[in-house]
This record gives C-alpha cells, sequence and structure tokens, in this order.
C-alpha cells in the first residue's frame, strides 16, 4: 500500500486552514515531530508494512470435535468420535489416536514395530471424552425375578429388569404394553424378540434400564423345542400350513446326531423371510404377506452346543437343545438341519430356556404378575 501527496488537494487551492491540516497530517504519516519539515516529503512515496497478527487458532479436526462436543445430540457423540477415529487411523497414521497409548519414547526405540489398540482400549478413551459421565451406565439394576421378588420402585435411578416367561400365542411387543400399563412406566423395552408360537424367558427392561437392552440381547441364548421332519411350510414353524412334504423314514438315528455335530461351530445362516429384519424401512414379514421374495444375504452365527434326539412317540419329531449367539433363528437352523439330510422340516415348538445367566425356571408368570403388583404397590 503507498500513499503519495498528490492524494490530497493541491497547496495553491488551499486556504490557511487546509493547508495546515494536511500538513499535520503528513507529519504523522511520515512520523516526522519537526515542524521545519514542511514540504520536504512533499513528493516522496511511503510505503507501510502492515503488521500481520496471526491468532492461534484449531486444528480443523480438532474444530470438527470442538463443533459436535458443543452442538450435537449427545448420543450422537459416540458415533461420531469413533467415525474420526476410523478415518484419522485410515489417512494420518503417524497423528491418530494410536499413538495416544503409545509408551514415552517406544515410537523411537522400534519404527517397525505397528501398535495395534484393541476396540476395547479405544471405547475406553472415547468414554473419557464425556464431559459428564454417567451413573447410570455402571449402575446394576435390579433384576426381578421369582427368587428375588419385585423391585422396590420401578422407575428409580436405575431402573429394573423383569424376568418374563412369555404366554404362547403374545408377541413380545404385547407383553411390554401389558406391563407399560401395570408398572405405569412408558419406557419399557425387551432384551431379544421371541415368535408368538414361542415359549420361555423374556428379558423386559423397564425405566432407564432399556439403556442396557443391548448388553443382555449380546448374551448367550439357550433353547429347546421339536422339528418335525418330512413336512415344510413358508414360515419354518407350525403358525402357516404345510406346503411341501419329502420322505423322511430313509433318515437314521446315527445320521441325525452326526449332521448335528456338523452344525456346531461358527456357521452361516440365511434369515427366513417371516422375521422383523427391516430393509428398506420395513419387517421383511411385511413384504412376504405381499408375495414378495428378496434376497437375503447370509450371516455369521455361532452354535455352541447342538443336541438331537428321536421322540419315542412319533419318530417324524426330532427333539432339539440348542446353545447359540446373537442373532441366530431356530427356525432356520431347524430348515438346514432337515435339508443336509435330504430332507425338509418345520419348527413345531419352541421354548427359550436361557439368556446369559438368567433361567426361565427364576422368570414370573404374567398371570402372577398381574396379581402381585397391585398388591404390592398401594
Amino acid at each position: 500500500m503507498k500513499l503519495t501527496s498528490e492524494s490530497a488537494p493541491q497547496n495553491q487551492d488551499l486556504n490557511k486552514s487546509m493547508r495546515k491540516y494536511y500538513n499535520k497530517r503528513q507529519k504523522r504519516m511520515y512520523g516526522s515531530d519537526s515542524e521545519d519539515d514542511d514540504g520536504k516529503h512533499e513528493n516522496k512515496y511511503v510505503e507501510l508494512n502492515q503488521d500481520v497478527v496471526k491468532l492461534p487458532t484449531l486444528h480443523k479436526r480438532e474444530e470438527e470435535l470442538y463443533f459436535y462436543d458443543n452442538f450435537a445430540y449427545p448420543w450422537e457423540k459416540d458415533k461420531h468420535y469413533k467415525m474420526v477415529y476410523q478415518l484419522e487411523k485410515k489417512f494420518f497414521p503417524d497423528q491418530c489416536f494410536d499413538k495416544a497409548f503409545l509408551e514415552p519414547g517406544g515410537e523411537k526405540e522400534d519404527k517397525d514395530v505397528k501398535m495395534d489398540v484393541t476396540e476395547k482400549k479405544v471405547e475406553e478413551f472415547f468414554k473419557c471424552l464425556k464431559k459428564v459421565p454417567s451413573e447410570v451406565d455402571n449402575a446394576v439394576p435390579f433384576v426381578s425375578g421369582w427368587s428375588s421378588g419385585l423391585p422396590p420402585k420401578w422407575d428409580g435411578s436405575t431402573g429394573a429388569v423383569l424376568l418374563v416367561n412369555k404366554p404362547k400365542g403374545w408377541t413380545s411387543f404385547t407383553v411390554c404394553g401389558k406391563l407399560r400399563r401395570l408398572v405405569n412406566v412408558k419406557k419399557v423395552g425387551h432384551a431379544g424378540t421371541l415368535d408368538p408360537m414361542a415359549t420361555g424367558l423374556l428379558i423386559v427392561c423397564i425405566g432407564k434400564a432399556t439403556k442396557l437392552v443391548d448388553r443382555f440381547q449380546g448374551m448367550v441364548k439357550g433353547y429347546s423345542g421339536v422339528l418335525r421332519l418330512g413336512e415344510a411350510t413358508s414360515t419354518l414353524d407350525a403358525d402357516s400350513p404345510v406346503i411341501q412334504r419329502e420322505p423322511w423314514e430313509h433318515i437314521k438315528d446315527d445320521d441325525i446326531k452326526k449332521t448335528a455335530a456338523s452344525f456346531c461351530g461358527e456357521i452361516w445362516q440365511v434369515p427366513p423371510m417371516f422375521s422383523a429384519i427391516k430393509v428398506g424401512g420395513e419387517r421383511l414379514y411385511e413384504k412376504a404377506r405381499r408375495g414378495e421374495n428378496i434376497e437375503l444375504s447370509p450371516r455369521r452365527i455361532s452354535i455352541f452346543e447342538f443336541h438331537v434326539e428321536r421322540s419315542l412317540e412319533d419318530r417324524q419329531n426330532v427333539i432339539f437343545r440348542v446353545t447359540c449367539s446373537k442373532g441366530t433363528y431356530v427356525r432356520s437352523l431347524c430348515a438346514d438341519f432337515a435339508k443336509a439330510l435330504n430332507s425338509c422340516a418345520h419348527m413345531t415348538a419352541l421354548r427359550r430356556d436361557s439368556i446369559g445367566e438368567y433361567s426361565v425356571d427364576d422368570a414370573w408368570e404374567f398371570k402372577k404378575l398381574e396379581e402381585e403388583i397391585p398388591k404390592s404397590y398401594m
């Protein structure tokens, strides 16, 4: 930026007061304190060098985290932190969060060793970023079973977990709806869907315990039931009529036990069409009722135990007990089991015996709950 004396009007056209004003302004610009310098720098150029001040700014990624800390919804923060961690680990391996777990000087001593941080450490690191730690996440809710009795309060600081023996013909949603009106608490959710024809243990989380639904869903589950060889249905269970018949008389007891042993371990399973999985924002059973057929990708599941035994009353029926991981569809397991025996089958009865350490033997009968809850909370 350059300024000259030509930017001001000519001194000949100015009166005495205006000429005095412009002379003083030139002195201030030139930095002269002497009054004898009038007109000395009249035809010279003056270059003003601006002093650029660099204010302290955050890194772009730090600005992003700061924005989400202040403006994002609380339930979106963990998802964002994990996303940023994965992106930084991919595009900025030298500046990613993995370096936070290295000991001082460890990287310089051995540069060829790559630090592999487990998911548990990463999750603990992101939990430390929360400004206000939640006490409810660490607290254990009251687990109400037949042996422990009813909780002192349903909507307490940690909520309550109720073990229910689901009646046959009820959906899991029906059980939650009836309990919602019975305990007078809005937040009620179950930890694992049971089909209407199935019975057995249903874990229902009430109040603030609904935050622990994922914990119960990930537990190992145990089932027992009956499958019928040689007959297949569209829903793979007894809720629909038989649409296919195949011979089953050739199946021997040894073949059944050998085939059951081959299913133990990690296997791939295709979910049934009549299931609650959402595809395109719609449940699969709704599409199946309209006659739509969708190709589903197989899922990886784990079968820890699979015991089968022929029924003594009817050789066509097979009694089974299975211990499996989350996401296992026992109906599909029965159909795949019969297919391996060169036949077909459908499930006629199913009971969930256990979820983790919780057993159906300690679960409440719903009729008993309807009697005890009004008496205990009058």
